[in-house]
């Protein structure tokens, strides 16, 4: 872009920098700009005209100066000094074009085309002329600076993306993890009641064993039973037995009472099959674990067909096979509920 050459200076003064105006920042809504004003004479002219008034009065050519100074600032490429000279220049005389076009190439320069842009308009507004293609520049740059911000939201986007899917991976990771513990969890207490149960039946077997023994230390010595005790014999026969003791006695040899007591008479009918039955009592007290048929379970609180389905079966995918059996209790819901009884198949 070229510029209008400008004015001779009339004359050349070095005016300090001054601060860069910015427009007024609105504050929280608790603060409230009430300071009491300095009361200005009334009818006085802004400060910014009254400055350039006394410095047209005393024959200084501020605005030219001021370009000058920022012109060869741009041109050594100190574009902060050259915005604050054409920012004080504005001040003074807000409608100077030429300033106005020189600003819109300091803004270029710095890689803001929205604020050149909006430079340039205000110049055209207050009489400028534009360089050709200037306007054109300007609008492409604004338009490959929306796409690098566009392209760079994209990034931003695709990151977090990437990051929500990384972190929904390992959410379902931490899921498995977790059923898998839990999983195995169940299978150790049903292993640890299994072994419970086991210590008791063998807790239980010994008992009966050592009951057993000394059932039949107690009868290996037993009692003798008298001869009248033990035989339950008529009247008829016992005067024959008499008889045939007088006729010994007779003979001279001394009746033996071994002849009339068999030696199975000592021991009841039913101690014999004692031990029978007590070896089937045990037996049968070992077996009794493991009978088989539906069980029924009273629904707990956090109680779900698949923790059923795990701990009676150990495997949480049998659930369907509970869920069948109890159609009648659960309908066509598999929630449960406190107390329903459910059948174990």
């Amino acid at each position: 872009m070229s510029l209008p050459a400008s004015q001779p200076a009339v004359a050349t003064i070095t005016v300090p920098t001054a601060p860069i105006l910015t427009p007024p920042v609105t504050g929280p809504s608790h603060i409230q700009f009430d300071d009491p004003p300095r009361g200005a004479a009334v009818g006085a002219q802004p400060a910014t005209e009254r400055i350039a008034a006394t410095l047209r009065n005393a024959g200084i050519d501020a605005p030219n100066s001021l370009y000058d100074e920022a012109l060869a600032f741009a041109r050594e490429g100190h574009l902060g000094q050259a915005h604050a000279r054409l920012q004080m220049l504005v001040c003074l005389d807000p409608d100077d074009s030429d300033a106005l076009l020189l600003m819109a190439k300091v803004h270029a320069a710095q890689g803001r085309p929205s604020e050149a842009l909006a430079r340039m308009d205000a110049a055209l507004a207050a009489g400028g002329l534009a360089p050709a293609g200037a306007r054109e520049q300007l609008e492409g740059a604004i338009r490959a600076e929306r796409a690098r911000e566009e392209e760079h939201r994209a990034r931003i986007a695709a990151r977090e993306q990437g990051e929500i899917r990384s972190l929904r991976n390992e959410t379902r990771t931490l899921r498995s993890e977790t059923i898998r513990l839990e999983t195995e969890m169940l299978q150790s207490q049903e292993r640890e009641r299994n072994w419970k149960y086991a210590a008791l039946a063998v807790s239980v077997v010994g008992v009966l064993v050592i009951v057993m023994l000394a059932a039949l230390g107690g009868r290996s010595a037993p009692e003798a039973v008298p001869v009248t005790a033990a035989v339950n014999l008529t009247p008829p026969a016992a005067v024959s037995l008499a008889e045939g003791a007088g006729a010994s006695a007779a003979l001279g040899s001394a009746p033996t009472a071994h002849v009339v007591s068999p030696p199975a008479v000592l021991v009841p009918p039913k101690a014999a099959n004692a031990p029978a039955l007590e070896s089937k009592a045990v037996v049968a007290a070992v077996k009794a674990p493991e009978a088989k048929g539906p069980r029924v379970h009273v629904v707990g609180s956090g109680d779900t067909l698949y923790k059923l389905a795990s701990r009676y079966y150990g495997d949480s995918n049998r659930w369907k096979e509970i869920e069948a059996a109890n159609k009648g209790v659960l309908g066509k819901s598999i929630d449960l509920s406190i107390g329903m009884k459910l059948k174990i198949p």
